[in-house]
């Protein structure tokens, strides 16, 4: 059995040591407690309703994470939330979990159905923390044509906790799907995403957003699959790393054959607060088609001496100034929030771990 998640679609050098998680982001080897699958009930908006089973297409959606993560998820599911958007869902579904000592596993099966034309935002906050924590989410995305769905994922656990988060979406026919993510706890927080470009005119938008410090360990895997014509994705990740934190983050825009006139955009910033932190960036262009326009980029770089002057000389602090650099980094992220009160808890859990940097840079 292959145990290995957030593989690169094609393995690059050994050395590099980016093709697929290491072993601090392997998922548990004890035995768990058999999951209840416990139904989610939260107020839903007009528009969307809940399903009790999730229909069988739906469920075959791969995660970007690989099929070990499915399983893992769906096999041992402790909550279950199946939706279905039937119209214009103005209001978002927003779901909280929370990791504590009465509940320190979470495994958690979500589904999403999009009914052609219908528009849903579905919004994902996971906090707390306990000894050994762990907190593993599958969610199965499938839009049809001409809907719109925008997932939001908010992790803000604490550091003796683990984290995996997997998304798969089939994107249908002038569709679209919004990934937004901001990753922020955890001692380890692994998250992957595979999207499924099938029909003409498909759009595939992520943002993650990410803070590492201490032995934080982070690792991504992305993939848009392209194989409609006239598809589009975006994939942009912002990221700041402090103390001696890892992080490996995989890139790939796959054009199949028959992705006419599609275009693939993928780009990411670190800014390093620390030399003892690590930034790995594999992105990746893989091409069966001849008319298609792809693009990646990357850039790791420190404070900039030129902006935090200029930023000081108008009456900030220094470390006003590193704390507005930081907040702007997430700025893509937070103008997708629905939630004022999420956005200002982001916000705190920033300036803290940027004030606990300052006090203690090594």
């Amino acid at each position: 059995m292959n145990t290995k998640i957030n593989s690169l679609p094609v393995p690059t050098w050994n050395r590099q040591g980016v093709n697929w998680a290491e072993p601090d982001a392997a998922l548990p080897e004890a035995a768990l407690p058999e999951g209840g699958q416990e139904p989610f009930a939260p107020e839903m908006p007009q528009g969307v309703r809940l399903l009790k089973d999730l229909p069988a297409e739906v469920s075959a959606i791969p995660g970007g994470m690989g099929d070990e993560v499915d399983r893992f998820v769906k096999n041992g599911a402790d909550r279950v939330c199946y939706l279905q958007a039937e119209g214009d869902g103005k209001e978002p579904v927003t779901i909280t979990q929370m990791l504590d000592t009465a509940r320190p596993v979470i495994r958690t099966h979500w589904g999403i159905v999009a009914k052609p034309g219908s528009r849903l935002t579905v919004v994902q906050v996971n906090r707390g923390d306990a000894e050994n924590g762990i907190l593993a989410n599958l969610t199965q995305i499938h839009a049809k044509a001409g809907a719109v769905v925008r997932l939001v994922q908010v992790q803000l656990l604490g550091n003796r906790s683990r984290s995996w988060d997997s998304v798969g979406a089939r994107i249908g026919e002038g569709a679209r799907v919004e990934l937004v993510r901001a990753v922020l706890g955890g001692s380890v927080a692994a998250c992957g995403s595979l999207a499924m470009l099938e029909s003409r005119g498909g759009e595939y938008d992520l943002d993650t957003a990410y803070f590492g410090d201490g032995e934080q360990y982070l690792d991504f895997n992305d993939i848009a699959k392209h194989t409609g014509r006239e598809t589009l994705c975006e994939m942009h990740t912002a990221g700041v790393l402090a103390g001696r934190s890892c992080k490996i983050l995989r890139g790939t825009i796959d054009f199949c054959r028959g992705a006419v006139r599609s275009i693939g955009h993928e780009n990411e910033t670190v800014l390093l607060l620390n030399p003892a932190a690590r930034s790995r960036t594999a992105p990746l262009i893989l091409c069966g088609e001849e008319q298609v326009e792809g693009q990646h980029a990357a850039t790791l770089g420190r404070f900039e001496e030129r902006q935090l002057y200029y930023l000081c000389s108008r009456g900030l602090s220094p470390a006003q100034a590193k704390r507005l650099m930081v907040e702007a980094r997430f700025a893509p992220v937070f103008d997708k929030l629905p939630d004022e009160a999420l956005r200002r808890e982001i916000l705190e859990n920033i300036g803290r771990r940027l004030d606990s940097h300052e006090n203690n840079p090594g």
